[in-house]
């Protein structure tokens, strides 16, 4: 398939309009520009939720310097807590690889279990 040339584009542009009508054209648009608006939208919160959450389990950690679940004083950079031995790392899921908060027990993106 060849690129297309000016010709090309509006025999398209003259069928879409027989075909749609030249009332549907703009509500059609119009409603692809809301679709990829929100698209856009759910992705930057996806994106912005997920630095969020690596950034509050960073500043939680370093601020506190205790353990998540048994509140014991821990090394501000330790991977288990000395006392209870549970992981001070954020879990990660098996099955989509989403990183979660800790103490959670099921996936927040796909509700697999942790």
């Amino acid at each position: 398939m060849g690129n297309l040339g000016v010709p090309e584009l509006l025999i398209i542009a003259f069928l879409v309009l027989i075909f749609f009508g030249s009332k549907k054209i703009p509500e059609i648009a119009q409603g692809m520009g809301k679709g990829i608006k929100e698209f856009r939208k759910a992705a930057r919160e996806i994106q912005n939720d997920s630095e969020d959450n690596d950034t509050a389990v960073l500043t939680a950690r370093k601020a506190s310097a205790t353990c998540f679940y048994c509140k014991s004083p821990i090394v501000p950079d330790a991977k288990f807590c000395p006392t209870c031995g549970k992981s001070l790392e954020a879990p990660v899921c098996s099955k989509c690889g989403t990183k979660n908060k800790l103490g959670d027990r099921f996936c927040g993106n796909c509700g697999t279990s942790l």
